[in-house]
């Protein structure tokens, strides 16, 4: 089965399949991972695996986990997926976009359902196909167009639309019967995130027909395949049945109160779940009107994403960024089917000296090492680096440092060193939690922090006077104050000598790190005549010779001089990259990289390569859904990594514009 997207020839990869030549957009090598997972499904006759993500719609064989198709990529953001009862089709909604059926067998996609209204796109539930296959039905559970409207799969004609009456929120989780008759849904509170009741309605009239009280965090609903009950459960631990005939509460179930609890009713019967526990990192999985333990396995990083099969007896998770899959009746020590590959949004890269491996942070707290070359991946070793790295940095000498820890202390390792270089207590009101990229800035023997006080904190590696402590000591040297509002970006020179920040506000401040005092403050205009957000982020970078400052929010990228932090020159942005946020410069210093965030009416976000001397944009590349987070260049200059909130990383060939 081919990708409908792609030209390249299957070759080799993670898993066995080229997919990292798949789709590629102009100007790209490679693709590192296979996107932001948004969404997972077991086709009912259990040949097929579909994973909704931020760059497409993957497609896998079932027995194997051998990846056959990659659809939608011109999007991406492909989500609901869900398989027709006979397998023969699948449905997804692409974000804001439309809802679309792709025939499996012909690979093509028979019917689309443009959602034209801009109150249509939001807020919709997975699509849910009728028994006979002949209607798809969604609801709009949004607070001002609450609607459950039914589609023909085959044509994408609208057959019918019934308006719910309102509600105090939003209504949200969902579920319909299996003859699709009625509608259950939960009055959902976005600011407390909370349920206040569970309520039913009759889809063809839109009348409310009966309501459950119930109130937990999150919550997932499921009717009983003769929809004479109704279940629903949430995050505390508790699973609530009803009689939906009576309206009576039949049975509460009751686990770990910390649990996450993911229930299921097979065709043949029995409610069965799966208790997802954080603080004993484990999934238990019941049948709960037996009170039977079926099994019970670790997961490692709590995810929210559990998927049964149809018949109860896989189930799909996420578990340290990747997807496994659980089947009835293993063996004690049989290992898991995984799709290997991150899962979550990339939020740092950096090369190995030797430029053969490219490591890789993620959201959830992972990171992962990938072979350039033969682009496959790879947890890394303890001797490489610990567990729960948030960030890596490159440095001026071409070594990796690492950052991670807990709430109260920040630790900082080298690559290749299993032993932390420094343990910072971050403890305190001012300081703690603030680890993110954006407000870290390090070199190997300086580390900067903004703090919630508007403040930079300033920590400094002292050697130890005597031979009996060789790793000497990090000490806080100074706080910086200046800034009226929370910082978003800093970074240091490459001589660390100077710091430079920007806040929400717009204000871009320049530091002199040895006197402790502030230089200057650049000037960052908003663009004319067009609203700006006072909270969106923030990009600040040195030039490799320290001469040079770049910097974006939004509007232009400005260049500043880093001697007295004057404006040098400016890269007008064209519309799709009034969000320049992400900026790093070539090796050489003669090239700045800009990635832009996502705006509404985008498809894909554009990374531009500015050539400094001449102030022109030589090349654009469009290939990530979504927000461009980092990057990466290769020593030479002639290779530009980039990592996305998709979850994608881009391998982009620069040579034939230098």
């Amino acid at each position: 089965m081919e990708n409908k997207n792609s030209t390249a020839a299957v070759l080799r990869s993670i898993d066995g399949e080229d997919v990292t030549t798949w789709a590629l957009p102009e100007g790209a090598i490679a693709r590192l991972g296979r996107g932001n997972v948004h969404d997972m499904a077991f086709s009912p006759d259990g040949q097929y695996f579909a994973v909704g993500t931020a760059i497409g719609l993957w497609l896998y064989e079932r027995p194997t986990l051998s990846p056959i198709a990659l659809w939608e990529t011109d999007r991406g953001y492909s989500s609901n997926v869900t398989f027709s009862p006979d397998s023969r089709w699948i449905a997804l909604h692409r974000y804001h976009e439309a809802i679309s059926v792709w025939d499996i067998r012909n690979e093509v996609c028979i019917a689309e359902m443009e959602l034209t209204k801009v109150q249509d796109r939001w807020g919709l539930s997975k699509p849910i196909f009728s028994q006979d296959g002949e209607r798809l039905v969604v609801f709009n559970g949004r607070e001002y167009n609450r609607k459950v409207q039914t589609w023909s799969p085959q044509t994408g004609a609208l057959l019918s639309e019934t308006e719910i009456p309102p509600i105090t929120y939003g209504v949200y989780p969902t579920c319909f019967s299996p003859d699709l008759s009625l509608l259950a849904g939960t009055s959902y509170n976005r600011d407390s995130r909370t349920a206040e009741f569970v309520a039913l309605w009759c889809v063809e009239t839109g009348e409310e027909v009966a309501r459950y009280e119930w109130s937990e965090r999150w919550g997932r609903l499921c009717f009983s395949p003769c929809a004479r009950f109704l279940a629903s459960g949430g995050s505390e631990g508790k699973i609530h049945v009803w009689d939906v005939e009576t309206g009576n509460l039949e049975e509460t179930y009751t686990k770990d109160e910390d649990a996450q609890m993911h229930l299921y009713y097979p065709p043949a019967g029995g409610l069965i779940a799966a208790a997802a526990s954080a603080s004993q990192s484990k999934i238990e999985v019941w049948h709960l009107e037996k009170d039977e333990k079926i099994d019970t396995f670790e997961q490692r990083s709590r995810g929210k994403l559990v998927r049964f099969s149809e018949n109860g007896t896989q189930l799909a998770y996420i578990d340290s960024n990747e997807i496994k899959i659980w089947t009835k009746g293993r063996s004690i020590d049989q290992a898991f089917p995984t799709i290997q590959g991150p899962t979550r949004t990339v939020s740092s890269l950096a090369f190995t000296p030797d430029e053969k491996t490219l490591a890789a942070t993620y959201w959830s707290g992972n990171a992962f090492l990938w072979d350039v070359s033969n682009q496959c991946v790879r947890h890394p070793t303890e001797e490489e680096l610990p567990n729960n790295i948030r960030n890596v940095f490159p440095t001026s000498s071409g070594e990796i440092l690492a950052t991670g820890g807990d709430e109260d202390i920040l630790k900082l390792w080298e690559f290749g060193n299993p032993e932390p270089i420094a343990e910072i207590p971050v403890h305190g009101p001012d300081l703690s939690s603030l680890r993110g990229l954006h407000t870290l800035a390090l070199t190997g023997q300086q580390l900067a922090c903004a703090g919630r006080d508007y403040n930079i904190y300033l920590w400094e590696y002292k050697p130890s006077p005597n031979d009996i402590d060789e790793k000497g000591t990090w000490q806080k040297r100074a706080v910086f104050a200046g800034h009226p509002k929370p910082i978003r970006t800093l970074a240091f020179s490459p001589d660390g000598k100077r710091l430079a920040s920007i806040s929400i506000d717009r204000t871009a401040l320049l530091w002199d790190v040895d006197a402790n005092e502030q230089i200057a403050e650049m000037d960052l205009p908003a663009p004319i005549g067009k609203r700006t957000s006072r909270y969106t982020a923030a990009g600040v970078a040195f030039s490799p010779l320290g001469d040079l400052i770049a910097g974006g929010h939004q509007g232009d990228i400005m260049l500043w001089d880093t001697t007295d932090g004057k404006t040098l020159t400016t890269f007008p942005q064209p519309e799709e990259s009034q969000k320049p946020i992400t900026l790093c410069f070539s090796p050489c210093g003669k090239y700045l990289a800009s990635g832009a965030w996502w705006q509404p009416r985008l498809q894909k976000v554009p990374i531009r390569l500015w050539e400094i001397a001449t102030e022109k944009n030589i090349a654009t590349f469009w290939g990530h859904t979504t927000d461009v987070q980092c990057f990466a260049f290769s020593q030479d200059g002639t290779l530009l990594v980039s990592g996305g909130h998709d979850g994608a990383i881009y391998l982009w060939d620069l040579k034939p514009y230098l």
